[in-house]
């Protein structure tokens, strides 16, 4: 998987998600616009789901949890991302672990980071579905 890891560092995307090892869905948008996109287009239970991310939070993390992902690789991910994915016993590696995911101006942690804090997977996903 660390090869298709490196391959994915070097591309443009944020987002890669693949199903039984094979690419189903890519995304630019930062954010969690991408995983959004996903469970609108593809729904939300999958089998041996594997996501690779640039960069993974709490809010991310929870999301992932909610698809039923098996495994994460990010380039960088949260302490936070780090103890969710932990508690729900989902395979990960981050090529850097970062204290916090901040906002776009970098003065404070990232509002959906701050949203997650409190919320059930499907909880956070039912107030960011829109």
């Amino acid at each position: 998987m660390q090869s298709k890891f490196e391959k994915f560092a070097r591309s443009d995307f944020a987002l890669e998600i693949r199903e039984r090892g094979k690419i189903v869905f890519r995304s630019k948008k930062d954010g969690v616009g991408g995983l959004l996109a996903f469970v609108k287009k593809r729904g939300r239970r999958h089998r041996d789901l594997v996501v690779f991310d640039e960069v993974v939070g709490r809010a991310a993390a929870l999301l992932f949890v909610y698809l039923g992902a098996k495994e994460v690789y990010g380039l960088r991910g949260s302490e936070s991302a780090s103890r969710t994915l932990r508690q729900f016993k989902i395979k990960f590696s981050f090529s850097q672990t970062i204290k916090n995911v901040l906002n776009k101006d970098k003065t404070g942690p990232c509002p959906l980071e701050i949203l997650s804090r409190a919320k059930t997977p499907a909880e956070l996903y039912n107030s960011l579905k829109g």
